[in-house]
């Protein structure tokens, strides 16, 4: 038990789904969706190229300004959605997020559609 996200595509032609990213206990993200887009327990939210240049840049400023993180994108609670803690293990996630939506600028939306989704 515990806060899983994901990010996935849809295939618009055929419906295949497909794994873009994993986040486990990446409470602060969850945070941002749920106050950005009222997100609850197993939701999805369709993510536009805007929304997706937006998080980008989101995350890269808290990577160059690591002290401005409880700011930008702070700790979210609930239940066990791991540490509150703005460490290591936090900035790993803004890390490895930062990469993966500044991936998704290159999607081909015409193509697919991507999806945020999570599970706690």
């Amino acid at each position: 038990m515990g806060l899983d996200m994901y990010l996935y595509l849809q295939e618009r032609e055929t419906n295949e789904v497909i794994e873009y990213s994993y986040y486990r206990k990446f409470n602060a993200l969850q945070g941002y969706f749920v106050k950005h887009f009222s997100l609850e327990n197993c939701g999805k939210i369709k993510l536009s190229l805007e929304m997706v240049n937006e998080l980008y840049l989101l995350l890269n400023e808290i990577r160059h300004s690591p002290e401005k993180a409880n700011l930008l994108m702070p700790s979210f609670p609930g239940p066990f959605f791991g540490s509150y803690e703005y460490d290591r293990i936090y900035h790993n996630y803004i890390n490895q997020a930062a990469c993966d939506f500044y991936h998704a600028k290159f999607i081909d939306y015409e193509k697919y559609d991507l999806f945020f989704t999570s599970d706690w």
